[in-house]
């Protein structure tokens, strides 16, 4: 399986992604460039029988949806297109296990999983309880999680800790921007969910991938989130759909869960505004065209 792993990782999108970061890793001093995460599109664990190729797989989608999270907390970089496969070593294959079944303590990936199943699934026909029910069931999420393609991208490439400051993100934005719009170029994505509730990532995104421009009132989604009798919740939703390049770009919370943010609030960040933006437009087909084109 390691052969075919590498073959997904050295050729296709994920190549193009190689070169890029060979000149982004040499933009840092020579002490720091151990602590660069390389990432985009993210391996299956599946043997080459299955015929699944992650470069294919991205290109046929007709849903391109990226993540970009603040950055890895583990205190040293790797390479997370891996984070389903591992490395070799007995630990690494333990946690890529793990994060197959989205097992730990903040749900982290459990969360990124449900969205994505929302994201990949709703429909103008589909965005009631089918589809909540679903994206709250663990086996179809896990089977979602481990099929449908996806890039999962750190808005900040050195490792850190535990925790990244909004300082510390802004700033890693603010140095490597334009790095950043030129990996979301090369993959291309039509879904782009910023995690973090700060909104700098999002901002990050605007400055420097849409160059600053702001859509039309017609593609903007933002307000304070209401339940169905009216009460309005302590959150916010945020999409912006950029027409010209067939674009949605989500503002979500980071997706671990804490005693701030319930579970279902980190889902329907997200998920209610593409339910308006499917009540405006009624179909994913506008989003898909300009991509193929």
């Amino acid at each position: 399986m390691e052969q075919y792993i590498e073959k997904q990782l050295s050729e296709g999108y994920n190549a193009e992604l190689n070169k890029l970061f060979e000149e982004w890793i040499m933009s840092y001093e020579a002490d720091k460039r151990h602590l660069f995460c390389q990432d985009g599109l993210v391996v299956k664990y599946k043997e080459e029988n299955s015929g699944y190729n992650i470069n294919e797989k991205w290109h046929e989608a007709q849903r391109k949806i990226m993540f970009i999270v603040k950055d890895c907390p583990d205190e040293w970089g790797y390479d997370t297109r891996r984070l389903l496969v591992g490395y070799e070593r007995e630990t690494s294959q333990k946690d890529a296990e793990k994060t197959r079944n989205l097992k730990g303590r903040t749900h982290f990936f459990k969360n990124i999983a449900r969205i994505l199943y929302g994201l990949q699934y709703m429909t103008e026909d589909n965005k009631g309880k089918e589809l909540n029910d679903q994206a709250h069931n663990d086996a179809s999420i896990i089977q979602a999680f481990n099929d449908i393609p996806f890039s999962y991208v750190e808005a900040k490439k050195l490792a850190g800790s535990k925790r990244c400051s909004s300082a510390d993100l802004s700033a890693a934005l603010m140095r490597d921007g334009a790095f950043l719009a030129r990996e979301i170029d090369i993959l291309r994505p039509n879904i782009i969910v910023c995690c973090d509730q700060n909104g700098d990532i999002f901002n990050g995104v605007v400055q420097h991938y849409f160059q600053g421009q702001i859509p039309g009132e017609d593609a903007i989604w933002d307000y304070v989130y209401e339940h169905e009798n009216g009460q309005k919740c302590n959150f916010g939703c945020k999409l912006y759909y950029y027409k010209e390049k067939g674009v949605l770009l989500f503002q979500s919370y980071h997706p671990s869960r804490s005693p701030k943010k319930e579970e279902w609030a980190i889902y329907e960040k997200v998920i209610s505004p593409f339910r308006q933006f499917f009540a405006r437009y009624k179909t994913f087909d506008v989003i898909a065209k300009p991509i193929q084109q």
